[in-house]
């Protein structure tokens, strides 16, 4: 079993404690059930494109289905909540936030530019990709082929409760990482 470290001793090491080791297993336990849902979703969405090799809804897709779309977007809209929550429970390790402090050089030596240039060419590439997507949706509507979001609708009225777990396993993870620290236990801000 492995040794649970002390408040002082992992403070000493730069390590801010956040939580218990309770909480820290918690978070694991819920990383792994939300693994084995979207593992479920998957082999589900492939065993029936295996064994049918039809659609398994109507042309087009119905929108009610079971469970009703609340409920799915509610319980969606819950799992990213606890996805931000069970973030939090993690242990932060000061060192890898010492290069986040802004340096006392002025701010066109700040080595930090580089890295903020390459979260806005990602920002941009993900922008594209969201415009190349809607472009595709009005393509394939104006020709009568299913758009990006029959096949959603589909996979919602085929099967309702696995669909909406697997979504809501998708946004408890995005949840988890899309969510920083909380800036003033964990990041510590120059003065």
């Amino acid at each position: 079993m492995p040794t649970i470290e002390s408040r002082p001793s992992a403070a000493h090491r730069g390590v801010d404690p956040v939580g218990s080791p309770l909480a820290r297993w918690a978070s694991l336990i819920v990383l792994a059930l939300a693994a084995v849902i979207l593992t479920y979703g998957m082999v589900l969405a492939v065993g029936y494109m295996v064994a049918h090799s039809s659609p398994p809804c109507t042309n087009p897709p119905q929108r009610n289905s079971n469970p009703p779309q609340l409920v799915a977007v509610g319980l969606c809209l819950l799992l990213f909540v606890v996805g931000h929550v069970t973030a939090r429970w993690q242990e932060i390790n000061r060192v890898h936030l010492r290069r986040h402090r802004a340096p006392d050089a002025p701010p066109e030596r700040d080595p930090r530019k580089k890295e903020g240039l390459i979260i806005q060419g990602l920002l941009l590439v993900f922008l594209v990709e969201v415009l190349g997507l809607l472009v595709i949706e009005i393509s394939t509507l104006s020709r009568s082929v299913w758009p990006i979001t029959y096949y959603v609708r589909c996979s919602y009225d085929a099967a309702g409760w696995p669909a909406t777990l697997t979504a809501a396993a998708i946004l408890f993870l995005i949840g988890r990482w899309f969510w920083l620290p909380r800036g003033g236990k964990n990041a510590p801000t120059r003065t």
